[in-house]
């Protein structure tokens, strides 16, 4: 069991760093990524990448859901209409046989993941055709990480039984908050009963890893009602947890600003408190730290490679599969391989129309850099380990770091006065009260947040 972490947030210090930021899940990241029609750079990109003998990971985007979370900032289709749904699927046969086109060669898959929306929104038949289609067009390696997202309140025996019978071994649950007013004021009518339920499914069935995702800062929420929804998770013992800070932006999403009511939620120092305790109940429940919002049992894969320094951070959180490809299909996806980022566009009737007469053609994309290459590596490595170590930097990009950096290290030094991190000549390293504050560390390293507007599509850090 790990000892709880004493840290002593002030007010001044939670009005310094609250301010929006990049969750960096991408450097750089989305909102610096070029507007236009990348059908034929994606496709030349994706040749260069067929010539790479390792193998990807698959990110199939399922966008549909019986009902909307107002919470939620995903891209998702609410809909109960079939016939939506079945030209979606033939949308996305095309798109992946397209990518296996123009891959040029048979790829190995190492991880499946199927994120929304909600999966499990599809039947059990619908469930084997979209894995049908990729083996169609790709191999599967053995033991690979196959893993999907799921609303326990619309996830039934049957599609969990088929999807361990397709080769899915893990599985992440959308839990939140368990308190049923919460559960209410983001439009979410989940049970504890349910959750329960599908765990125990779960179990049952064979699945190796259970993931649960929980949110703070929910409108309603106070430190006091999250910490039983913390001793009941913990009694439901997940092998995985991520997290999440609800990022609030009415600017951007309809539903926040419509449904949802600033007062309602808890002010930034209640919500660093809901924060603080969840990490320390969690470390004295023997879970293991990861990153900034990832928590995980000591013998799990993710908190290994931790202690191995393979750890990587991408669009999904944090994650086992070090350097490897990403190729994103469906409406939205993201795709992140070689030296580039593409999205496929946004708007579902765009998506589906193009993509079924054989057109690929991401809205977004960035061909990245080689200086946005290192300071990817550098932030990469900073929201993953806590630390960077200078000398590895210096050999392997060949540059003198403080020297480099040297824009960033006023701030550093700043952060330093605060006791965020610890600055030697050796090593950049956060403090436990730094961990807090992850993301304002890793901004000093973003050349592109040179002013305030470069900030406004970020939600606060705090």
């Amino acid at each position: 069991m790990q000892h709880s972490i004493k840290l002593e947030v002030t007010p001044d210090m939670i009005e310094r760093y609250n301010r929006p930021g990049p969750r960096y899940t991408s450097y750089p990241t989305v909102p610096v990524w070029e507007f236009g029609e990348f059908a034929d750079d994606y496709t030349a990109s994706l040749q260069i990448e067929g010539r790479n003998e390792k193998p990807i990971a698959l990110y199939v985007h399922i966008p549909f859901c019986q009902q909307l979370c107002t919470f939620c900032g995903c891209n998702k289709y609410i809909t109960k209409n079939q016939e939506i749904v079945e030209k979606y699927l033939y949308a996305l046969e095309k798109e992946i046989a397209g990518v296996a086109e123009r891959l040029g060669q048979r790829k190995k898959i190492a991880e499946i993941h199927f994120g929304g929306g909600t999966p499990t929104f599809l039947n059990p038949e619908q469930l084997r055709r979209v894995v049908s289609m990729i083996k169609s067009n790709f191999d599967t390696i053995e033991n690979g990480e196959w893993a999907f997202e799921a609303n326990p309140s619309v996830t039934n025996f049957e599609q969990m039984e088929v999807l361990y019978e397709l080769g899915f071994r893990r599985v992440s649950f959308g839990v939140q908050d368990m308190d049923p007013a919460i559960q209410r004021a983001i439009n979410r009518n989940q049970t504890l009963e349910q959750s329960w339920k599908t765990i125990k499914t779960a179990r049952g069935l064979g699945y190796k890893s259970i993931n649960l995702d929980l949110v703070y800062g929910l409108p309603l929420q106070t430190q006091s009602g999250f910490r039983k929804t913390l001793e009941e998770v913990n009694k439901m013992r997940p092998d995985r947890l991520a997290v999440y800070s609800f990022a609030y932006l009415p600017g951007m999403f309809k539903t926040h600003k419509r449904a949802i009511k600033a007062k309602d939620l808890p002010n930034p120092k209640e919500k660093i408190n809901i924060f603080i305790e969840t990490i320390n109940f969690f470390l004295e429940a023997g879970y293991v730290m990861i990153g900034m919002d990832h928590y995980a049992l000591p013998e799990d894969e993710l908190a290994k490679a931790l202690k191995n320094r393979t750890l990587h951070r991408n669009f999904m959180g944090y994650t086992t599969l070090h350097n490897m490809s990403q190729i994103g299909v469906g409406v939205s996806a993201i795709s992140d391989f070689g030296d580039s980022y593409w999205q496929n566009a946004k708007d579902l009737d765009q998506y589906v129309k193009e993509t079924s007469i054989n057109k690929l053609i991401p809205r977004r994309g960035l061909i990245i850099e080689k200086e946005d290459q290192l300071r990817r590596k550098v932030i990469e490595t900073l929201m993953c380990h806590g630390e960077i170590r200078i000398l590895d930097f210096e050999n392997m990009y060949e540059i003198d770091f403080w020297d480099h950096f040297a824009d960033a290290r006023s701030k550093l030094e700043e952060f330093e006065v605060e006791r965020l991190v610890d600055l030697s000549t050796s090593k950049i390293k956060l403090t436990p009260l730094g961990m807090l504050f992850t993301r304002n560390i890793a901004m000093p390293f973003d050349r592109h947040l040179k002013d305030d507007n470069a900030t406004l599509n970020f939600s606060n850090t705090v």
